[in-house]
């Protein structure tokens, strides 16, 4: 299991429905990023065949990287996230006024 990372406007984001960041709002925001697409599946090639996976997606495609951000509950979640993309993450909280925190808790 990957460890997650959250961007969330609620004080920790196991509360992010309550004080969440709404899919028209993230559509909105992330439509007018040149660097994001939004899909709603996504699919993963592995040894045993396909994975697929539904959702809402916003796929941040950095040079030969595609990084899904998901929506989900009225946060957005990036599993396995590096410090690069921890400080994209950073940039797009600040934007959506929220903070970016770690499954445990801890403020990025």
């Amino acid at each position: 299991m990957s460890y997650n990372v959250h961007i969330t406007r609620a004080d920790h984001w196991t509360n992010s429905e309550a004080k969440p960041i709404s899919i028209e709002e993230s559509k909105d925001y992330f439509a007018a990023k040149a660097d994001f697409e939004y899909m709603n599946k996504l699919s993963h090639q592995t040894p045993f065949g396909t994975l697929t996976m539904g959702g809402e997606f916003f796929v941040w495609n950095d040079k030969d990287v595609k990084v899904p951000f998901r929506y989900y509950e009225g946060r957005i979640t990036v599993s396995g996230a590096d410090d690069f993309i921890i400080g994209r993450m950073k940039q797009v909280a600040q934007e959506l006024d929220a903070i970016v925190q770690g499954d445990e808790g801890e403020l990025y």
